[in-house]
C-alpha cells in the first residue's frame, strides 16, 4: 500500500467534500479515545477516582451513537421541510 497515493486521494476527497472528511476522521478519533479510554479504565473498575472519566466515556459513547441515528435524521429531515416551506410561499 502506498501512502503518497493514499494521502492524495484523501486530500482529492477533502477538496471535494470536505465535511465528510473531516466527520470520518472525527469518527476515527472518537474510536480511538473510546478504546483507549475503555482499556486504560476497565482494569481500575468504578472507584471515586475514576467515576468522572466513566461518566465522559459514556456520555461520549453515547453522543457518538446519538448523532448518526438520532441527531442526522432529524436536521435532514428540518432541512427538507424549511426547504419545502420557503418554496411554497
Amino acid at each position: 500500500m502506498d501512502l503518497g497515493a493514499e494521502l492524495a486521494e484523501l486530500r482529492d476527497q477533502f477538496r471535494e467534500q470536505p465535511r465528510v472528511v473531516i466527520r470520518g476522521l472525527g469518527e476515527l478519533v472518537v474510536v480511538a479515545v473510546l478504546l483507549v479510554g475503555t482499556s486504560l479504565l476497565l482494569p481500575r473498575s468504578v472507584t471515586g477516582t475514576t467515576r468522572a472519566f466513566w461518566l465522559a466515556l459514556v456520555v461520549l459513547g453515547v453522543a457518538f451513537v446519538l448523532l448518526p441515528t438520532l441527531i442526522d435524521p432529524l436536521r435532514h429531515e428540518y432541512r427538507r421541510l424549511t426547504d419545502g416551506r420557503d418554496e411554497q410561499e
